[in-house]
């Protein structure tokens, strides 16, 4: 189609359709301000085409993006072909206006009718109808302004689209089809995994393709539930990946409803859009037949029955969904007849695409994944757990004008397989469940064993903690025994060093008359009175923080150290061990005999009450050059057990039972 010049009297149509320029805005390209959305000073006419081809180098330079190809990264491709971004239409958009710029530079009153397209006809993020209307109305200005046909700036808008998906997907898209028709019918698949991985499943209003290949060699592609922007750019989309991907140069030709219905292939009021696809070379040549090749179904060289074993999820229907054959395994699991004459509808029921079990409905969706489920005679319980799905794909045999349905079960353990009546051996080697029930198989061994292991970790856990709780009771009796620090040297296997204390409270403590009772009681007598004794002592230990009646209590520097390897003990040595046991010995019964340096050491403590005894009744080796003389200890009466002073805040306290003996590390 051959383009006029442009002149002023080119826009003289546009008339009181176009708002009038303001003073301020002229001089002002409209298309800019269309390409460079949201400039606050956009480009004036002579730096457009400086503009444009350094957007077209710099697009040229640009490598295309390489994505791994797998499933995720093709359903995404084909995702953002069949439902756009806004952002991506604005894109589109642009890209189209500017292919078309050049046609207005350089024409004053060309840009101001394009300006005034561009106050008219702005693009905002709109959904649905009002999407489509705005660059409808966009690119219906843009093509009266250049005296175009609409139709071809709608083919450009479609050709930029899918450029615009190509170059960021290229190495994906290329792997959808090895020709155009597989190409559009591998959408459905991909779009089926997309549902499945966000956890949808198609609707009625899920967008589908059908691609079929016309007698005369040309293409007639159903596009059913179109995306408005989609369905809008969909002729220039065909001829656009007819080039980049597979190097043909094609004809496109949408075809009205009505026509599409007169021929009988869209029963229904559903929404669908039909192309006619034309190779240029081949528009009027039919496909050749390999040499040898038959088109009668009856040099088949395979029997029905070898046929059914060998694809035993299989079935075959007619357009008045009689079942003409059945497989294997379909047969074993509804319990039927071999010679009974079966519905589609009284055995199966359709699960996925949601569309109701007729032929004509069937064929509208060749290319979309089939699940169907059986339905069983019997309506107990224990025959609903038997019913299975089997998904698969619906195929078209025009030889005998019914469709063919090539499937697998869906189960993936051995038990479910089993529990419908059949056995690894009714799946065919050459199907994929075989692998899926055999992983499943050792996925489920493999979490047996992990639970296993779960369940002794766990027992390992509970054992671990008691053993701390009986090792923290070890270590508990040895500091009970031993000091502390002497008590982890001990359990870790050390060797403990013998060590000097300067000021140590030793404090002694007898029975009285201990050797008279024994003789008077029985053995078990004197264990109860030890036990009941010592038991007692140990309560007011916690109280009044002593040990034992009469008792003799002395102050002075010792030697500390651990005598002994297989029963190890800690012991005492020095002249004043010896003194504390003399003033032990000193003692009264039912009194505390006190040295005169413990006596310093206490004296302050308003609780207690000191009553002094001569200087004659210290030991005999007591040194002389200590002065004082020792005391009888007591407690104020109706005094409450004496609580922390100042005085005795000041002294630093580390005590340790030593067989009878208590001993009290102090310092001031």
């Amino acid at each position: 189609m051959s383009r006029r010049k442009i002149s002023s009297e080119s826009f003289s149509s546009l008339g009181s359709d176009c708002p009038e320029t303001s003073p301020e805005e002229e001089g002002e390209c409209p298309l800019s301000r269309l390409c460079w959305n949201g400039s606050r000073s956009p480009p004036g006419p002579t730096d457009i085409p400086f503009a444009a081809a350094a957007a077209a180098s710099s697009g040229a330079r640009r490598a295309p993006r390489r994505r791994r190809v797998n499933l995720d990264s093709l359903g995404e491709s084909i995702r953002r072909l069949t439902a756009p971004a806004p952002q991506t239409i604005r894109q589109t958009l642009q890209k189209t206006l500017q292919h078309f710029e050049h046609q207005v530079i350089g024409y004053r009153d060309a840009e101001k009718n394009f300006h005034n397209i561009s106050n008219r006809c702005s693009y905002t993020d709109c959904s649905g109808n009002e999407e489509t209307e705005d660059v409808s109305g966009i690119l219906q200005c843009t093509a009266n302004v250049l005296g175009l046909k609409f139709e071809e700036m709608q083919e450009k808008f479609g050709e930029e689209f899918f450029n615009i998906c190509f170059d960021e997907n290229e190495r994906v898209l290329r792997a959808v089809g090895g020709t155009l028709q597989d190409f559009f019918n591998g959408f459905d698949a991909l779009l089926e995994h997309i549902r499945t991985s966000f956890g949808r499943q198609a609707t009625l209003e899920s967008p589908s393709f059908l691609c079929k290949e016309l007698p005369e060699g040309n293409l007639m592609l159903h596009y059913f539930h179109p995306h408005q922007i989609v369905g809008f750019a969909m002729t220039g989309m065909i001829k656009a990946a007819a080039k980049k991907i597979y190097r043909l140069e094609v004809e496109v030709e949408q075809v009205t409803n009505d026509k599409l219905c007169s021929e009988g292939t869209n029963p229904g009021n559903c929404s669908c859009l039909t192309f006619l696809i034309k190779e240029h070379e081949n528009a009027n040549t039919t496909k050749a037949l390999p040499a040898g090749t038959s088109q009668s179904p009856l040099d088949l060289r395979i029997s029905i029955s070898t046929f059914c074993r060998a694809f035993p999820f299989h079935l075959m229907f007619d357009p008045n969904m009689l079942v003409l054959q059945l497989g294997e395994g379909l047969r074993k699991q509804l319990r039927c007849d071999t010679h009974k004459t079966l519905k589609f509808q009284d055995c199966f029921d359709i699960v996925s695409p949601k569309i109701s079990a007729t032929f004509e409905r069937v064929l509208l969706r060749l290319s979309t994944p089939f699940v169907i489920r059986t339905k069983l005679e019997d309506s107990d319980s224990e025959s609903k757990d038997k019913v299975m799905e089997i998904k698969g794909q619906m195929i078209h045999v025009p030889e005998s004008n019914s469709i063919l349905f090539l499937g697998s079960p869906c189960v993936d353990k051995l038990d479910e397989l089993m529990g419908r009546g059949l056995h690894l051996s009714d799946i065919p080697i050459h199907d994929a469940t075989r692998d899926v029930i055999l992983v499943g198989e050792q996925a489920k061994a493999q979490d047996g064993l992990k639970k296993r292991m779960d369940k002794l970790k766990a027992t390992l856990e509970c054992t671990h903690q008691a053993l701390e709780e009986e090792k923290k009771k070890t270590v508990d009796l040895l500091i009970s025994i031993f000091p502390e620090e002497v008590a982890q040297q001990l359990w870790q296997g050390q060797q403990v060093q013998a060590r000097k204390f300067d000021d140590v409270t030793m404090l002694f403590s007898d029975i009285v008359g201990f050797t008279a009772i024994c003789a008077q009681c029985t053995p078990m007598q004197v264990i109860s009175m030890l036990n009941e004794l010592y038991t007692r002592f140990d309560h007011q230990c916690g109280f009044l923080d002593i040990y034992k009646m009469r008792i003799g209590i002395h102050s002075g520097s010792v030697l500390a150290g651990v005598v002994g390897v297989r029963m190890p003990r800690y012991c005492l040595f020095g002249n004043n061990v010896t003194l504390a046991s003399k003033f032990e010995s000193g003692s009264h019964p039912r009194r505390i005999n006190v040295s005169p340096t413990t006596y310093q050491l206490l004296k302050k403590e308003e609780n207690f009450i000191f009553i002094p005894r001569s200087r004659e009744e210290l030991p005999e080796n007591f040194p002389k050059e200590i002065p004082g003389i020792c005391y009888f200890l007591e407690v104020r009466s109706g005094q409450k057990p004496p609580k922390p002073s100042i005085t005795s805040a000041r002294v630093r306290k580390v005590s340790y039972n030593i067989g009878t003996m208590f001993l009290r590390e102090t310092s001031l």
